[in-house]
């Protein structure tokens, strides 16, 4: 499939891409090969096909969800540059 320059630029336009006269043909060629790369795609019979996520036969390993308390504020807060309270303090952005 060709694109022409008009269906170019408006499809340019849709998208918010400028795109220059110089390199219209060969973006021409380029979405041209893409469509029949897809309507290649599309002619593959799928019907007895299993859709699959994996194409490995592995089960995912399970462990146990053991929640650990490893780290204290006042651990945390030891590498503050500074500190109020149980919080970090930082300048004021915003006036």
């Amino acid at each position: 499939m060709e694109f022409d320059k008009d269906s170019l630029l408006k499809l340019g336009k849709l998208s918010k891409i400028k795109i220059d006269d110089d390199k219209l043909s060969s973006l021409s060629a380029d979405l041209g090969s893409i469509l029949k790369f897809i309507d290649r795609l599309q002619s593959i019979e799928t019907d007895n096909v299993d859709p699959t996520s994996n194409s490995l036969d592995q089960s995912l390993v399970m462990r146990d969800d053991i929640a650990l308390d490893e780290n204290s504020a006042t651990e945390i807060l030891e590498n503050a540059p500074d500190k109020e309270l149980d919080f970090f303090s930082v300048p004021k952005v915003i006036e």
